[in-house]
């Protein structure tokens, strides 16, 4: 029975769309396991138009099932440098079209710092300048639909 529940696949899964741009290419079976390649030009021009850059290479998109009501929309959120100089940054991928909160609280809990934005799925990455912070240590709160996360973040 345990083998028949395990070979069920997940209806959350991923499915990664893979689009390629390239001269030529294919993709086989080889031992069980599913390789696609391709084969590229030999010189790669790219072309710039502005803020926009045209060029070969590889589009995948994430392509996720409907997010049900009351999920988590965040994945692997994470705060960087820390301890932090000057900077530091706050990321993680969205699931879905959502708003998001954030604060920066002392250690008495007043808020020296929020923001509130909007965000479209896929790869968030905020910003944050602390050099006007005074050295200590801060808790950083994010506020994304329902879902609260908190780390604490140390100021050099």
């Amino acid at each position: 029975m345990i083998m028949t529940a395990a070979s069920v696949p997940s209806r959350a899964q991923w499915v990664m769309v893979r689009q390629v741009i390239a001269t030529t290419g294919s993709s086989g079976i080889v031992g069980g396991i599913h390789f696609d390649y391709t084969i590229g030009e030999p010189a790669i021009s790219s072309f710039p138009a502005g803020s926009m850059l045209l060029t070969q290479g590889f589009q995948q998109p994430d392509v996720l099932p409907p997010l049900l009501p009351g999920r988590n929309p965040v994945l692997d959120f994470s705060l960087f440098p820390n301890p932090a100089l000057t900077t530091f940054k706050i990321q993680f991928n969205l699931l879905t079209h959502a708003s998001v909160s954030f604060m920066i609280l002392n250690t008495s809990g007043q808020v020296i710092l929020q923001d509130h934005r909007s965000f479209a799925p896929g790869k968030v990455v905020i910003p944050t300048s602390v050099d006007k912070l005074a050295a200590g240590i801060y808790t950083v709160m994010v506020k994304v639909n329902a879902f609260v996360f908190t780390e604490k973040l140390i100021v050099q």
